[in-house]
């Protein structure tokens, strides 16, 4: 299961969590809410919190006290609008669930998160979703709406084809244009065998995982053929004791939605050394900050490399020490 939520900065779509926000408002409850929903989880969780300044306190010390980050008796659920089915969410300590909060300014315990299982509401791409907060104290809901992506389809490099890296010549990426997506990352998995002492000289598998490119809002990118050894030299370490053999390429071409583009658009709108530092805020809520948007990734496993990429991965002046065979 591959989820997430936080606010990614920065452009960075699919590699990380944000435990920072900033709110400066007295007295007034502000809720907070992060939620990415993709047809491509076996579940799905939504951060909710609320925010406040104190005049008395430290935002430091409010931030280390449970009582003051979570709800007491709020309800949350998603509705899928062409129906108007309402499918209720169980508040669950993320502890407890095997995704543990990093430490920081943020209480770690308990880590309240809002879970569904994937097969209780089956989301259904190019269907729009809505977030509902019900605080149950008599103030309005707290909604948002997004649309749930639907995973891209690689159209270069096709499937089953064995794939050509060379120095100086660019190599396409190139998928399906997508109506409802505002922004798009692709990963490549590079994997192997590997043998040494270390493992009684038995061949394991073994496999790395690195970004091409993030925050993209194209269609399409092109990347230099040598960018694909110098990712392989960054991520295996040499080993003279090592004897490798190349299995296999696996690309992924994760999207997210428009909310997640407007709020990267928005973020780095006033930053840069002419700004006035006064940075401008984003959210899709009714109420509040945050986002609530979709993501979906497309796993296309199984790619091959030429027999001149793999003369060059094995004895190339890039990776010729990492001794593929």
């Amino acid at each position: 299961m591959k989820w997430f939520f936080g606010l990614i900065l920065a452009g960075f779509l699919f590699t990380s969590c944000d435990n920072e926000l900033v709110v400066t408002e007295n007295w007034k409850d502000i809720p907070v809410v992060w939620g990415f929903v993709s047809k491509s989880d076996t579940a799905h969780y939504i951060r909710v919190e609320k925010a406040f300044l104190d005049p008395n306190t430290s935002p430091n010390i409010i931030a280390r006290i449970p009582d003051s980050l979570y709800y007491d008796n709020a309800t949350v659920s998603l509705k899928r609008i062409a129906s108007g089915q309402v499918f209720p969410l169980t508040r669950v300590d993320g502890n407890l669930e095997g995704y543990p909060r990093e430490s920081g300014e943020f209480a770690e315990a308990p880590n309240y998160l809002y879970k569904i299982k994937a097969n209780l509401i089956a989301v259904v791409a190019g269907d729009e979703y809505e977030f509902i907060l019900q605080r149950n104290d008599h103030t309005a809901p707290v909604t948002a709406k997004t649309i749930i992506l639907p995973a891209a389809v690689l159209r270069n490099p096709s499937a089953g084809s064995l794939l050509s890296f060379k120095q100086n010549i660019d190599f396409l990426y190139k998928w399906n244009p997508m109506e409802d997506a505002g922004i798009f990352d692709i990963q490549m998995r590079f994997n192997y065998s590997e043998k040494s002492p270390a493992t009684g000289n038995i061949y394991e598998p073994k496999s790395v995982k690195w970004d091409v490119v993030q925050g993209l809002e194209a269609y399409e990118y092109k990347m230099d053929g040598a960018q694909f050894y110098n990712s392989v030299a960054a991520n295996i370490a040499e080993d003279p004791a090592a004897t490798r053999i190349f299995g296999s390429i696996d690309i992924l071409v994760w999207c997210g939605g428009k909310e997640l583009l407007n709020y990267i658009t928005i973020l780095g709108a006033n930053t840069g050394i002419t700004s006035t530092q006064d940075i401008p805020l984003y959210t899709n809520l009714s109420e509040g900050r945050g986002i609530f948007t979709s993501r979906n990734v497309s796993d296309n496993l199984g790619f091959g490399l030429t027999n001149q990429s793999l003369d060059s991965l094995k004895n190339g002046s890039i990776t010729g020490d990492l001794n593929f065979q």
